[in-house]
C-alpha cells in the first residue's frame, strides 16, 4: 500500500465550516441568484464557499493568496468535484465580486437570510444595530458609472482618519447571528442610517412575534422616535445631551433594586417627541466605582490644563475692570469643579490697538486690564457629580416593558460590537485586503459577514444542542462546558488531514487525527457535517 503523491491535505476545521454553509444554503442560494451561464467548472456559490473557507481558516494569511492557501486544502472534499487550488485564483474572485455587486451585496445577503428565517425566530426576536467603519489603503478605480458607494475619508471609528473608508451596517439577533448588512461610502451619517435600516428590516421581517429594535444614542431623536411611531419597539440609550436627561440624572430619587444585584433603578413616563414611553434611570454599581476610579486619576492633569485655558482666555486684556471680572466669571460658570483663588486685577497703559514702538511724547495712553488667577478644585461640587456617575438612562415606547426586562435586552447590544471585533480581528485579515474597485470592496463586505453568520450560527447550534441534550465538551481549561466558542472548536480540530493510500489499484481515503472526541462533536452539529469527515 502506497500514499498517493500530494494527497495529503488538510481537512481541520473546514468541514464543520463547509457544513454549516450548506445547511444555511448559501451556495445553492448564490447560484439560483447569480447563475453562470456560460462553460465553467466552478460557480459562484462555490467561489463564495472558498471565500468563506479561507476567512474562516484563521491561518494569519491574507486572503488575496488564493491558489497557495488551497495548494494544501482538500478542496475536492470540501467545495467540489474535480476543483483544485488552481482554479481558485484572482480572476475567478474578482469575477465573483463583480457579479455579488451587480446584483447587489444587500439584496444578496437578505435573500439568504430569509431562506433560514424560520431557524432563527425563537421567542422575543431582539435585534442589534450598529455601524462601524473599515479603512483601506492603495488607490481604486471609480471610474465606475455604477459605484455602489464611494471610498471616502469620514468620521473614523478606528481612528484612522488618514485613510479612505467605507462604512458598515450591521444587524444582529441576541445571539450575534447578523440577519441584516449594508455597506454604505465612508462619510455616511449614523443617525440616518440606522432609521432607514429599521424601516427596511421591519419590511423584511414579516413576523407576528415581537420585535424589539436596538440601538445607542445615535438612534434617539425627536423625529427618529416620532418616524418609528408606536407599533415598532424599540429600546435605546437615550443621549445626555437632553434638557430632561441632565435633569434626571442629577435628581435625588428613590431606588429599586433590580434582580441583578449590581443595577438599581427608578422609572419615568415621558412623551419625547409626542410618544408614549418608558425611562429607565439606571445605577451601576461597577460602572458608579470605574467611573469615580478613572476621574480621581484624571482629576489633577485636567487641572492642569484648565488652568492653561483660563490663562489663554485672559491673555489679551480688557479695556476695563468690569471686563476682566465678567470674563472670569463667565468662565467659572462653565466649570463648577473650580474655585478661584489668588485673583489680581492690574491696569497698565499701553498705545491705542495696532500702533507699535515707544509712545511718542504726548500720545494719549489707554488704559488696560489684565487678570491673573489660580484655579484650585471645588470639592463640594466634585462629590455631588461622583455620586451621580455611573447613571445612565433606557427608554423604550413599549410602555408594558419591565425595567430588568429593558436592561437585560440592552446589555445584548454587545452581540453587534462582538461581530464588528470578530470582522476586524487579527485572525481574519478579509478587512485588510486591496481590491481594485469600490464595488468588489462592497462585496467582499457582505462576504465578511457571511463568516459572521457561518461562526456564529455554528457557535448557537453547538451551544443550543449541548443544552438540549444535556452534554457537555471540555474548554481551553480542560473543563466541561456547555458554551464552547466556535474558534475554540475550531482550534480542536487541526490535526485533522486526508491522505489517499493505493491497494491493489484502488483508491482509499483515510481521515487523519479523527478521535472519538471530535466524532462526537460532529455528530452533535449534524449529518451535514458528518459528511465532510466520513
Amino acid at each position: 500500500m502506497s500514499i498517493v503523491a500530494d494527497s495529503n491535505v488538510t481537512i481541520a476545521h473546514l468541514g464543520i465550516v463547509s457544513g454549516i454553509i450548506d445547511k444555511l444554503g448559501i451556495c445553492e442560494y448564490i447560484d439560483r441568484f447569480i447563475p453562470k451561464k456560460r462553460s465553467h467548472i466552478v460557480t459562484h456559490g462555490q467561489a463564495v464557499k472558498a471565500l468563506l473557507l479561507n476567512c474562516l481558516g484563521f491561518t494569519e494569511r491574507r486572503l488575496y493568496l488564493m491558489p497557495e492557501y488551497f495548494d494544501d486544502v482538500a478542496t475536492e472534499r470540501l467545495i467540489g468535484e474535480e476543483i483544485e487550488a488552481k482554479h481558485l485564483n484572482q480572476y475567478l474572485f474578482g469575477e465573483t465580486l463583480d457579479a455579488i455587486a451587480a446584483a447587489g451585496p444587500t439584496e444578496l445577503f437578505t435573500g439568504i437570510i430569509l431562506e433560514i428565517l424560520d431557524n432563527l425566530l425563537h421567542g422575543v426576536l431582539r435585534l442589534h444595530y450598529d455601524t462601524t467603519t473599515i479603512s483601506v489603503t492603495g488607490e481604486y478605480d471609480e471610474e465606475l458609472n455604477t459605484r455602489l458607494i464611494k471610498l471616502v475619508r469620514g468620521h473614523s471609528k478606528d481612528h484612522r482618519n488618514d485613510l479612505k473608508q467605507l462604512v458598515l451596517c450591521l444587524v444582529t439577533d441576541q445571539r450575534g447571528i447578523p440577519v441584516f448588512m449594508e455597506p454604505l461610502s465612508g462619510n455616511a451619517s449614523d443617525k440616518k442610517t440606522l432609521i432607514r435600516t429599521i424601516q427596511e428590516v421591519r419590511k423584511n421581517f414579516n413576523t407576528d412575534q415581537k420585535v424589539y429594535h436596538m440601538a445607542d444614542s445615535a438612534l434617539y431623536a425627536a423625529k427618529m422616535v416620532q418616524d418609528l411611531g408606536s407599533h415598532c419597539y424599540w429600546i435605546t440609550h437615550v443621549p445626555e445631551t437632553i434638557k430632561e436627561v441632565k435633569t434626571i440624572l442629577k435628581s435625588d430619587v428613590e431606588w429599586i433594586p433590580c434582580s441583578d444585584a449590581r443595577y438599581k433603578y427608578a422609572a419615568f413616563d415621558s412623551k419625547y417627541g409626542g410618544i408614549d414611553q418608558k425611562w429607565f434611570l439606571f445605577h451601576s454599581e461597577e460602572r458608579h466605582k470605574a467611573s469615580i476610579k478613572h476621574d480621581i486619576e484624571k482629576i489633577e492633569d485636567k487641572l492642569e490644563k484648565s488652568q492653561t485655558a483660563l490663562n489663554k482666555s485672559l491673555v489679551n486684556g480688557f479695556a476695563c475692570e468690569n471686563d476682566a471680572r465678567l470674563a472670569v466669571e463667565r468662565w467659572m460658570s462653565k466649570h463648577k469643579r473650580y474655585i478661584l483663588s489668588d485673583i489680581e486685577i492690574t491696569c497698565d497703559n499701553k498705545k491705542p490697538s495696532g500702533k507699535v514702538g515707544r509712545p511718542k511724547k504726548g500720545e494719549v495712553l489707554e488704559k488696560w486690564y489684565s487678570v491673573s488667577c489660580k484655579l484650585t478644585l471645588n470639592q463640594e461640587v466634585i462629590q455631588k457629580e461622583q455620586a451621580m456617575m455611573g447613571r445612565f438612562i433606557l427608554a423604550s415606547n413599549d410602555t408594558t416593558v419591565d425595567p430588568n426586562t429593558c436592561l437585560e435586552y440592552y446589555k445584548e447590544q454587545n452581540a453587534v460590537e462582538r461581530g464588528f471585533r470578530f470582522i476586524k480581528g487579527n485572525s481574519f485579515h478579509a478587512s485588510e485586503v486591496y481590491l481594485e474597485n469600490s464595488n468588489r470592496v462592497a462585496a467582499l463586505s457582505m462576504i465578511m459577514v457571511l463568516c459572521l453568520l457561518v461562526y456564529s450560527f455554528t457557535e448557537w447550534v453547538v451551544r443550543e444542542t449541548l443544552k438540549i441534550e444535556k452534554k457537555q465538551i471540555r474548554d481551553q481549561k480542560g473543563k466541561p462546558t456547555q458554551r464552547p466558542s466556535a474558534k475554540w472548536l475550531f482550534f480542536m480540530f487541526r490535526r485533522v488531514r486526508q491522505i489517499k493510500e493505493i491497494d491493489n489499484s484502488i483508491i482509499i481515503v483515510r481521515i487523519l487525527n479523527f478521535t472519538d472526541e471530535l466524532r462526537d462533536i460532529v455528530r452533535l452539529i449534524g449529518p451535514h457535517v458528518e459528511k465532510y469527515y466520513a
